[in-house]
């Protein structure tokens, strides 16, 4: 008797929404997917807000939703973590403030939000607030302007919320403002996040800042991602060797200014940034998961191999391990082309991460694999619906690949996504919308050979995919961990 086998495949940012307009998720532009919901049935699961860890009507995120997926249990998320240790007090109880304090000037910088995904405007308030509350004397807070992660255009009144936050801080002063498309590249490319850094430091001309000039940039049709460097009126640069407060929650798109950053300030950040960041204090450092899907494969010691491009690879790794890195299993991370490629090759890597998986499931020993395809996120967030369905469209090609080869070798299919974001590209009024969103996510099965679905349960969480994913492949679920919405039966 053969063991059972699985693939669980996570279509990033495939939202689920009934209303096809403005919709890059749907029947027509993923007809294999719907065609397998249709004939296998499906569940819709709740992918944002306390569901996933994070603050109600939060909209969901990659590290929320694969942490819950692979979890198999809700737990707080990162920035979750962050909020209610600024209302319990043991933030602002952490020794490092005296040394902060000590060093002189500080600057706080951090992406300017509500979204919670990389970074919220809150923990920009909270941090320059507990370093006035410990004695800090001059805090200059440069912030980065979103619209991506919270939607273009948003920027004017998020801006507006932290000086009206601020204003109640003596000493405190709002220095560089600029967007984000330099601040966030994780491309590799030093020298993209040295101009960042670069104006920070004052090395750049800049203009002063004025609301009119922010926009007329937006009235350009332009996001405030891309938003050039100017200096705000009472505010000032860094001179080199101040100090430095990066208040990103998440390390993937912080670890790469970061790097250029240390090379002339003193940093201290929120969270462990790894890949060879130095900080001088983490005010959160990494709390590991010690159960979840991770775990109980190794503990059955079952091989897990996971495949995504390298955007995403730690999504389908770190995170999906609870931050665990004992149980990483086996990885095949594929490249990322440059965001600048993306509207041009909107299908990005999923043939080749199809190509990888294709191979594995041809190989009897792979038991369990988890994969990520990262483009209808990675082209959601440009707000293009055309685009969008350009990318849902390789995905559905690469589906039915999967679905073909996984029937070949009697893999079960599992699918799902982490959170919301291409099933809405366009808002209310039409205009192209490109943020995540707080919609559920789609869940179902392609069965092995032989085996059938029977549905437990239509709704849920993301919370319910790891015992699924467990039955799938033959193995209990621990007592802990939420039920799975569905059991394989038949022969195995």
């Amino acid at each position: 008797m053969s063991e059972r086998r699985a693939l669980l495949l996570v279509l990033d940012g495939a939202g689920f929404r009934t209303d096809t307009r403005g919709n890059a998720v749907t029947e027509r532009t993923l007809p294999s997917l719907f065609a397998t919901m249709r004939d296998q049935g499906f569940a819709v699961l709740q992918a944002a807000g306390t569901e996933v860890g994070l603050e109600p009507g939060q909209v969901g995120n990659s590290e929320a939703g694969h942490m819950t997926i692979g979890a198999g249990e809700v737990v707080p998320a990162t920035v979750r973590r962050l909020l209610l240790a600024y209302d319990d007090g043991s933030w602002q109880r952490d020794a490092a403030w005296q040394r902060i304090a000590a060093a002189g000037p500080l600057h706080v910088v951090g992406l300017l939000s509500d979204a919670g995904v990389h970074a919220l405007v809150r923990t920009i308030v909270h941090a320059a607030t507990l370093a006035q509350r410990n004695g800090c004397k001059e805090i200059v807070v440069h912030p980065v302007l979103d619209g991506v992660d919270s939607p273009a255009g948003t920027a004017p009144q998020l801006l507006a919320e932290l000086r009206q936050a601020l204003s109640t801080l003596p000493d405190v002063a709002i220095g560089v403002i600029q967007g984000r498309k330099t601040f966030c590249d994780r491309s590799g490319d030093l020298a993209v996040s040295q101009r960042c850094v670069d104006a920070w430091l004052g090395r750049l001309p800049m203009p002063p800042f004025a609301d009119a000039t922010l926009a007329h940039h937006l009235g350009t049709g332009q996001s405030e991602a891309s938003f050039a460097p100017h200096l705000d009126r009472g505010g000032r640069t860094m001179r080199p060797g101040e100090s430095v407060l990066l208040t990103s929650h998440r390390a993937d798109r912080a670890r790469q200014i970061a790097t250029v950053l240390q090379q002339t300030q003193p940093l201290w950040a929120l969270v462990d940034l790894g890949g060879g960041i130095t900080a001088q204090h983490v005010f959160f450092t990494t709390v590991r998961r010690t159960r979840g899907l991770a775990q109980e494969l190794l503990r059955h010691r079952v091989p897990s191999l996971r495949v995504a491009e390298k955007c995403k690879f730690p999504h389908v790794t770190h995170f999906f391990n609870g931050l665990d890195a004992g149980c990483e299993g086996e990885g095949c991370c594929l490249p990322t082309i440059a965001d600048d490629r993306i509207p041009h090759e909107p299908q990005m890597s999923t043939e080749a991460i199809t190509d990888s998986l294709i191979a594995a499931l041809a190989d009897p020993a792979r038991r369990a694999i988890v994969a990520n395809f990262a483009n209808l996120d990675q082209v959601g967030h440009l707000g293009q619906l055309g685009l969008a369905e350009r990318a849902a469209a390789s995905v559905d090609r690469c589906y039915q690949r999967l679905l073909a080869a996984a029937r070949q070798h009697s893999v079960s299919l599992l699918v799902t996504a982490d959170h919301g974001n291409a099933e809405v590209m366009e808002d209310a009024d039409g205009k192209p919308f490109g943020s995540h969103t707080e919609a559920p996510v789609p869940f179902f099965i392609a069965p092995a050979n032989g085996l059938t679905v029977n549905w437990r349960a239509r709704e849920g969480s993301l919370a319910n995919v790891a015992a699924t994913f467990l039955d799938a492949i033959g193995l209990p679920a621990p007592d802990w961990m939420q039920p799975g919405c569905a059991t394989l039966r038949g022969r195995s």
